[in-house]
């Protein structure tokens, strides 16, 4: 038994904002109370810090199987868990992918090894090829709780309209990755910023939008659920909130990332700050923010994308792969771009790091309520925190090592059980 005292208690479902007290007994919340009393239980003093539900990040890369010299799912679920997560969905670009129900199997019995919810999704299309579905049905069965093929763009409109009518009617829904190769050059690489200072061609906004476009407008034509993954330009959260308001049932999500910073980061971070989609314009930073406060964009997902070291530090910053790990940095850097900027309250933060993730999944997570699950993160909103390299994660392939941001975790729960403490 667990009594956590004193805590800030905020819950996006109900609205639940005061100082008192939580108990918690065989993995449930059984009491939320202004004082509770209980002989015998462990008991955590949250005085001065904030109790929340478990974070849930819906787009991470645990590299298992086949690339777990980048990170594997242990090491991924105890970043997770020092990040203030308790539920993560992890992409099927594995080698090999998680196109076929053997391998979903043999993934999902890996995660369920671990402390927090480990779950994944499938590949929308077999080993990524753009061409064949994959058995939506049997995958669904198996314990896959979506699609997408991220990282791997659709190019045939026919697939997309293919697979979003599979997955309407089998009530599930498609994540998908938008750039149009046609219209990109160098990806990593805001155009701007690729023209000015490395002298190529760069990942363009169009390349983004412009597929963004087409997808959401099949996605109002055959009425299915498409959600769009880490948008980064002004014109797309545009696009998003066209659809919406046309009836489309769209939803999408920013990653940390590209509401924090700006391409300039490269110029100061390298390669670590090199990432797909790319770090883009202060307007589009700017825009961002304005998504997620009017509710065009309502989940803050991490992409984390861990990397080994020798990959990143090559000589050629065009060569080294995209992407950076991001769970131990996400509600820091919500809390210090978002809520202590004036631009979202802590509450609103929160939702779109917990209850709407789980609700777009239909995961019970992501709230605090007696009867509820004991999946609680208890964090300092206010503490400073200096980001060095060493993380959970394999990796420390993050461009914010050496910056102080907002907000420490201090304790990780997980069906009750302490499963992080700082």
């Amino acid at each position: 038994m667990l009594l956590i005292k004193n805590g800030r208690v905020m819950d996006p479902k109900s609205g639940l904002d005061q100082v008192c007290d939580v108990l918690v007994q065989d993995g449930k919340i059984i009491k939320i109370a202004p004082e509770i009393t209980e002989e015998g239980a462990e008991i955590i003093d949250a005085s001065g810090l904030v109790v929340a539900p478990g974070l849930v990040d819906i787009h991470v890369h645990f590299r298992e199987p086949g690339q777990t010299h980048k990170e594997d799912i242990h090491t991924g679920a105890l970043a997770a868990a020092a990040g203030g997560f308790t539920t993560v969905v992890m992409m099927a670009n594995t080698s090999p992918t998680i196109s076929d129900v053997e391998t979903l199997q043999e993934v999902l019995q890996s995660a369920a090894k671990e402390k927090i919810h480990v779950k994944t999704v499938a590949t929308i299309t077999k080993n990524f090829n753009g061409q064949d579905l994959t058995d939506f049905e049997a995958l669904l069965e198996a314990g896959a709780v979506g699609f997408s093929d991220d990282g791997i763009p659709l190019e045939s409109s026919k697939i997309v309209k293919e697979a979003m009518e599979e997955a309407k009617k089998l009530n599930t829904f498609i994540s998908l990755h938008e750039e149009d190769p046609g219209l990109n050059g160098v990806l990593g690489f805001n155009e701007n910023i690729a023209k000015e200072h490395f002298h190529i061609c760069g990942a363009t906004g169009v390349a983004e939008y412009a597929m963004m476009a087409r997808d959401v407008m099949i996605a109002y034509a055959t009425k299915a659920h498409v959600h769009i993954q880490h948008l980064s330009k002004e014109e797309s959260v545009k696009v998003v909130e066209f659809a919406q308001r046309l009836g489309a049932q769209v939803t999408a999500e920013v990653a940390p990332q590209h509401f924090s910073k700006t391409e300039a980061l490269l110029l100061t971070q390298g390669s670590n700050a090199k990432m797909n989609p790319p770090l883009r314009l202060e307007s589009d930073r700017r825009a961002v923010i304005e998504g997620l406060k009017s509710g065009v964009i309502t989940v803050i997902a991490t992409d984390h994308a861990p990397h080994h070291a020798d990959e990143k530090n090559v000589e050629d910053i065009t060569k080294a792969p995209s992407g950076m790990t991001g769970l131990e940095t996400s509600l820091s850097l919500g809390l210090t771009y978002l809520v202590e900027a004036g631009e979202l309250s802590l509450m609103e933060l929160l939702e779109k790091m917990t209850y709407n993730p789980s609700k777009l999944y239909n995961f019970e997570t992501g709230y605090l309520a007696e009867n509820g699950p004991a999946d609680i993160t208890i964090f300092d909103a206010k503490a400073d925190r200096l980001v060095d390299s060493h993380f959970a994660s394999k990796a420390a392939n993050s461009p914010f090592i050496g910056e102080t941001l907002k907000g420490q975790v201090k304790y990780t729960i997980c069906k009750g059980q302490i499963v992080y403490q700082a």
